[in-house]
């Protein structure tokens, strides 16, 4: 999955004070790391165009990143460090970043041919979505689509920007997903874990830029 993962991100400001910025990088924290380890050597990937009907990534070997368990443990480290560096609501904040981290995972189980070991050197799962371009399609641009609704509900502009900034945001990652299919892969997995850091930093910057400065909890 890819934009459908920033679904849980624009559904978390209904549940506590967490910026969306960092929800960004929380829903992706996973592929943060996946980037990294691919860059170190850690995990490795194959780039096949035409591995699945939605995807050219072989992700055969990322147990650290994209394991059942690792991700229950990220998932706790990240909710940990912003339960701490919270100003307010610590524990509810905390909790809802845990949730956006560990959505990346299931939602990555729906996607997935099987390679989402439970463990480290455990069995692999994944129900293979991508084999299957419309379903993968509904299934993006649902998630997304609700997330967004939710956030639009939670929270008003604090002025014209305010306004059209989320509509924006939304006509951004829907412009990447397209970008992603019509753009050849990457030429090396070292790349393709590069530029995934780099965009999803870039999306986090956005939401700052276009939502968290511009609008406010109702």
């Amino acid at each position: 999955m890819f934009i459908g993962h920033y679904g849980p991100a624009l559904a978390g400001p209904r549940f506590a004070p967490v910026p969306l910025w960092m929800l960004f990088i929380a829903v992706q924290f996973l592929d943060f790391l996946w980037g990294a380890f691919i860059a170190l050597g850690i995990e490795h990937v194959r780039v096949m165009p035409g591995f699945t009907a939605m995807s050219p990534f072989d992700l055969y070997d990322m147990p650290w990143s994209h394991s059942l368990l690792m991700a229950v443990v990220w998932s706790a480290v990240l909710g940990g460090v912003w339960s701490l560096l919270a100003r307010t609501r610590k524990r509810a904040g905390g909790l809802v970043v845990a949730a956006a981290v560990m959505s990346h995972w299931l939602a990555d189980l729906l996607m997935h041919v099987p390679d989402l070991p439970l463990w480290p050197g455990g069995p692999q799962v994944g129900f293979g979505l991508w084999n299957n371009a419309p379903l993968t399609l509904v299934a993006e641009f649902g998630v997304l689509l609700a997330g967004w609704v939710v956030y639009m509900m939670a929270t008003r502009a604090k002025n014209t920007v305010g306004r059209y900034g989320p509509v924006v945001l939304f006509a951004i990652l829907a412009g990447l997903y397209w970008l992603n299919h019509v753009m050849p892969p990457p030429p090396d997995p070292v790349t393709g874990g590069l530029t995934a850091i780099a965009l999803f930093s870039a999306l986090s910057f956005l939401a700052w830029l276009l939502c968290d400065r511009v609008r406010v909890a109702r």
